[in-house]
């Protein structure tokens, strides 16, 4: 056998010897290896705290900026401020937004929330911008989703519902993405709004 194979051969069996028992070795109890999701140093990731559903995450003032298209009962494009104030000791909220949309026009909506501990349910009637009165239930068993569905309604001779999920992001922020049926037909994609708590 010619010396240079030789020479590859016994650096090759030394590799297969020593990996191994290298690779057998474990990191202390309190360290995880580089790369290990957020646990670098021996330092896991905190929690993500999670937001208690009801009407006093709500309470306050946000401000929010809306992208998507046209509906039969909504506007497109558009920004504004929402204000849910508590209704003295009771689990309900009144609300109220003041907006503009993209082209320039400013809208005004108004709804009341009430909410169901028992249930983990949010009931909320709304007048929205162009006029039509919805009513629309959300389920809020999650900490982190609230999953709006209206009831049917009729406009300008179509039935439609409208169907919105909040997802919280922190006790400050929240999205919403909305989507619309018509004549008992498929939701279909409106838009998204990214909302922000001011006070």
């Amino acid at each position: 056998m010619p010396r240079m194979f030789r020479t590859a051969i016994t650096v090759v069996v030394g590799l297969a010897l020593t990996l191994p028992a290298a690779y057998g070795q474990q990191l202390p109890s309190n360290q995880t290896p580089a790369g290990a999701g957020g646990a670098l140093l021996g330092r896991p990731s905190p929690p993500q705290p999670l937001q208690k559903p009801g009407v006093d995450y709500l309470a306050g003032t946000w401000n929010f900026t809306w992208t998507g298209r046209e509906s039969v009962v909504t506007p497109g494009p558009r920004t504004g401020t929402v204000m849910f104030a508590r209704l003295g000791d009771t689990p309900s909220l009144e609300m109220s937004v003041v907006g503009k949309t993209d082209a320039g026009a400013g809208y005004k909506e108004g709804g009341t929330l009430v909410w169901h501990a028992t249930t983990r349910t949010l009931a909320m009637h709304e007048t929205l911008a162009s006029g039509v009165m919805m009513l629309s239930v959300g389920d809020w068993s999650s900490p982190i989703a609230l999953r709006f569905e209206s009831a049917p309604v009729r406009v300008k001779g179509e039935v439609v519902r409208l169907r919105r999920i909040y997802t919280i992001i922190s006790a400050t922020s929240f999205t919403v993405n909305e989507e619309l049926s018509t004549n008992t037909g498929p939701f279909v994609r409106l838009g998204g709004g990214v909302f922000s708590k001011i006070k």
